[in-house]
């Protein structure tokens, strides 16, 4: 089976380190890979869908596997099944989970899925309306994708009021011209990636991913500073979170929603239950990090059980304990600094016993350098991972290095 993998950061760099190791995956073939993914695979440039389709064409691809939502809200999977190339990802019509927060209440909502009470603005004259209808501290999420940034949690109202204004106004572009307000929810994020091959949603194992810059989860939110698992949940919250996933495999299979590849359940676990924030439809990143060096099963497999809907006979095996600490150039994530050499990174993941995952980086001269907000991940399993990953960080030689050191504590 020859794989194409699109996206070149620390998430497609852990899917194509585990592809590697696949016995049924004969050759790997990587979109415009970073300098620490390239020797994974064939590298493929490409400014456009359609010069990817001329590529998976001449390389007799099999199976091309979309990491980022953007492509996917674009349709890309469309354009390469229309060309004969199985694509692990779901179509542009059913991209909506991921790519409206509004259309994606809407969906919980029609279906009795628990979620946070909300209503959807796109008129400034309605925000403090709206406002007064919540208790602070209070939630507004860009309707559209934002690299997961587009969420703020505001403290009082007239905060709020300005923070929705400087949404709709375009502080996220079109992606918050319109904008959902929500109740705040009390409690501790749950990570649930969920294989789904159009009939089946089969659970991952459970991860825990911090969005919040500073440690003790304070600051602004990020695409993610960290995650770990397993996840430890009482047998109560157990039997919650499987009571919502039940809910939401039965509103995909009423609404016929049908694709191959993966369904990201954001859950909160509040005290009245599990609730779902947020529904992606790829790998989460840097949860997949956390995953794939756990993942005991061959991943070629795995994927194959997918596209030809098997996933009910599939049991998948988990080893022990991971942590995943990001990397990232200090004034991430407004304005990280780019073009900081980052050095000595083999030499210190040896020392420390950890796993390096690339994100945004770029060689020059065969010289490493950041080029945006989360440059690297350090992932480290079993006993001393966390104290294993933060060594790492302390002794690598990179001038802009920001990173929390609470993940997983």
């Amino acid at each position: 089976m020859k794989v194409l993998i699109y996206g070149n950061g620390a998430r497609e760099h852990a899917l194509a380190w585990k592809l590697s190791q696949s016995k049924i995956v004969d050759e790997l073939f990587l979109v415009d890979p970073n300098p620490l993914m390239k020797p994974l695979g064939k590298t493929i440039h490409a400014d456009n869908f359609e010069e990817i389709v001329k590529e998976v064409k001449t390389n007799d691809i099999s199976l091309a596997l979309i990491g980022p939502e953007a492509p996917l809200t674009a349709g890309i999977a469309d354009i390469l099944e229309l060309n004969g190339v199985p694509t692990f990802g779901p179509h542009k019509a059913q991209a909506w989970l991921e790519s409206s927060k509004a259309c994606a209440k809407e969906f919980n909502f029609r279906n009795g899925i628990p979620c946070a009470r909300s209503v959807t603005v796109d008129n400034f004259s309605d925000v403090e309306k709206v406002l007064l209808e919540f208790e602070p501290p209070y939630v507004l999420k860009a309707d559209g994708l934002a690299g997961g940034k587009g969420v703020s949690i505001v403290e009082n109202f007239a905060n709020a009021s300005e923070e929705a204004k400087s949404m709709l106004e375009g502080k996220f572009g079109v992606s918050s011209k319109r904008i959902v307000i929500e109740e705040f929810l009390k409690g501790e994020e749950l990570s649930v990636i969920c294989l789904y091959d159009g009939k089946i949603l089969l659970p991952m194992d459970f991860v825990r991913d911090h969005k919040k810059l500073r440690d003790s989860d304070k600051g602004p939110n990020t695409g993610g500073m960290g995650a770990y698992s397993p996840v430890m949940l009482t047998e109560k919250q157990r039997i919650s979170v499987s009571e919502v996933l039940s809910k939401i495999s039965q509103a995909l299979k009423k609404e016929e929603i049908k694709y191959h590849g993966v369904l990201y359940i954001g859950m909160m676990i509040t005290k009245e239950g599990a609730k779902v924030l947020e529904y992606n439809v790829r790998f989460g990143d840097p949860e997949t990090q956390a995953l794939m060096v756990r993942l005991e099963n061959d991943f070629g497999n795995v994927l194959k059980a997918t596209m030809e809907e098997r996933l009910d006979g599939l049991r998948l095996k988990w080893g022990e304990n991971s942590n995943v600490l990001v990397i990232a150039s200090k004034g991430y994530p407004f304005s990280p600094q780019k073009g900081v050499e980052i050095s000595g990174i083999k030499e210190t993941a040896s020392l420390t016993g950890v796993t390096v995952f690339g994100g945004a980086i770029t060689e020059k001269d065969g010289r490493i350098f950041s080029n945006g907000g989360r440059v690297l991940n350090a992932v480290a399993v079993g006993k001393g991972a966390h104290e294993r990953t933060l060594g790492f960080a302390k002794h690598l030689k990179f001038d802009a290095k920001f990173y929390r050191t609470d993940i997983g504590e």
